[in-house]
């Protein structure tokens, strides 16, 4: 079977299955995850636990040995095996296959993974614990679930919040769960008890944690969200990303954008002309926003401003400002605010 990371507490109180896959994009529900199974196993009788992870200590060959001499004695013993991409290769398909296959009552073997593309998914393997296991996906959690998550946490540790406050931590942490989860620790350790937890006493105690990606910023950018933008645009350059990783991957979407604009101008639907482009069904929303909001002469002028913007970070214009001023200016032109280039400074000269 497969569930997602939230149903594994009811799926582990039925008991311990043979098989297990947990692989995501958060290492945090991770990795909380294994610490479950494992307490969960050695209520089923797993008297050891057996850690490899390949590229370091992993040896097909040597797991086959371990699976046969482990029916020899009889205690029940765990097997992890931590595959970072997800592929086990050629040696670890056929061995996983059969171990799988054989479905021992004495062997519980877990598979840790990160990331694992549609195309690994297929791997036999992987189909077998399907069938015969549990295969556990641990995603990243929304930023639209982000509260809700919050709150659960909170409330697991018998924390009383006032309305509001899952949302404000959740501003303060959003793409960084890890950091959310230690915040409510602390939180856990601070606040006195029988004390409800206020938006107050988050701000004067909680560090903005979030984290984002170059892609949320864009999207953001194109939605038209610009006190959101802005601050993405603010933590980009505070966590170390080069301005020109900024400047290309906007160059790229407006180059999009640019075509698109055009077919509409000449008489298409926006509709047809997102399905033509193979808009994700995820950014149609945005890419369409930024669409309606500007028609083809800004996207040709924004390409124009970026490029000149890419020169001048490159040492071949001489820059008026600093490069993350000017990408401020893109940024709150394309969400819509209005920048007179021509009565502001200019950007290069």
């Amino acid at each position: 079977m497969r569930i997602k990371i939230s149903g594994l507490n009811s799926e582990l109180e039925k008991g311990c299955a043979g098989f297990y896959l947990i692989f995501g994009g958060e290492p945090l529900l991770i990795e909380e995850a294994c610490t479950k199974l494992r307490v969960s196993s050695r209520k089923n009788g797993a008297q050891e636990i057996l850690r490899f992870t390949a590229g370091v200590d992993l040896d097909w060959e040597h797991i086959r040995e371990i699976t046969r001499s482990l029916s020899l004695f009889g205690a029940r013993r765990q097997i992890e095996i931590r595959l970072p991409t997800g592929k086990a290769g050629i040696a670890g398909n056929e061995i996983l296959s059969t171990l799988i296959e054989e479905d021992r009552e004495d062997l519980i073997v877990v598979i840790i993974a990160g990331r694992i593309d549609k195309r690994t998914q297929s791997a036999k393997w992987i189909k077998l614990i399907e069938q015969k296991g549990v295969v556990v996906e641990a995603m990243a959690v929304n930023p639209n679930l982000l509260p809700g998550w919050i709150q659960d946490r909170l409330r697991e540790r018998d924390i009383l919040i006032e309305s509001g406050v899952s949302e404000r931590l959740a501003f303060y942490v959003e793409g960084n769960l890890l950091a959310a989860a230690q915040e409510i620790d602390k939180i856990a350790v601070l606040l006195p008890d029988g004390n409800k937890l206020t938006s107050e006493w988050l701000d004067n105690n909680i560090c903005d944690q979030a984290k984002f990606t170059i892609y949320q910023f864009v999207d953001s950018c194109l939605q038209g969200a610009t006190t959101r933008a802005m601050r993405m645009l603010s933590g980009l350059r505070r966590d170390g990303n080069d301005a020109n990783m900024l400047v290309w991957a906007l160059a790229r979407e407006f180059r999009q954008l640019s075509q698109m604009a055009r077919e509409i101008d000449q008489g298409k639907s926006r509709q047809s002309v997102l399905r033509n482009h193979q808009v994700w069904s995820s950014r149609i929303s945005c890419v369409g926003t930024a669409l309606a909001r500007h028609d083809k002469h800004y996207w040709n002028i924004s390409l124009a401003r970026l490029s000149e913007l890419d020169q001048a970070i490159k040492g071949r214009r001489v820059l008026v400002g600093s490069s993350w001023e000017q990408l401020e200016n893109i940024v709150l032109s394309l969400c819509g605010i209005n920048i007179d280039y021509e009565d502001s400074a200019e950007m290069v000269r």
